[in-house]
């Protein structure tokens, strides 16, 4: 498992005094993300299930949003946050699925969710990540990600349960 670290990987944002404002944080970094062409058009494909994603602008907007999602989160786990963010692809590429159809509770005619877990090591500390995807008629969406510090002997559990 690949170790990364939180200060290398944040050193090129200037997120510095901006952690408590998410829109800042937002617009940085997707600022920096299109300029280093990290939104391409081809899809990433996880080897377990064999579903497409395509990481967009907006679902790296609503992982970095308000409340739970990013805002109310302590520091750390902000930073933990926008740390991963490049590594996205390849967590959706190796992950494991945890659900592959979950309802919509705020739309229920709408689009699904599909939920891939993933570990990855942050300064010598392992954390699991869930990953929400959302199932759209033709293409899916890489939506949103939350990172929990790994406890031995713990399981990410299904958003069901």
């Amino acid at each position: 498992m690949e170790n990364i670290s939180v200060e290398k990987e944040l050193l090129p944002y200037n997120l510095d005094g901006k952690w408590n404002d998410y829109i800042g944080v937002q617009k940085e970094v997707v600022s920096i993300l299109r300029s280093e062409e990290f939104f391409q058009p081809d899809s990433i494909t996880n080897v377990e299930t064999g579903i497409s994603v395509r990481i967009t602008p907006k679902g790296i907007k609503e992982t970095l949003g308000n409340g739970n999602r990013f805002q109310t989160l302590p520091k750390k786990l902000k930073m933990y946050k926008v740390a991963t963010i490049r590594r996205l692809p390849k967590l959706i590429e190796t992950g494991y699925i945890i659900d592959s159809d979950v309802e919509n509770t705020h739309d229920k005619n709408g689009y699904r969710y599909a939920y891939i877990g993933n570990k990855i090591t942050i300064d010598g500390n392992e954390v699991r990540i869930r990953i929400a995807i959302k199932k759209k008629v033709g293409s899916n969406h890489f939506w949103i990600h939350n990172i929990d510090e790994y406890k031995k002997d713990s399981e990410l559990l299904s958003p069901s349960q």
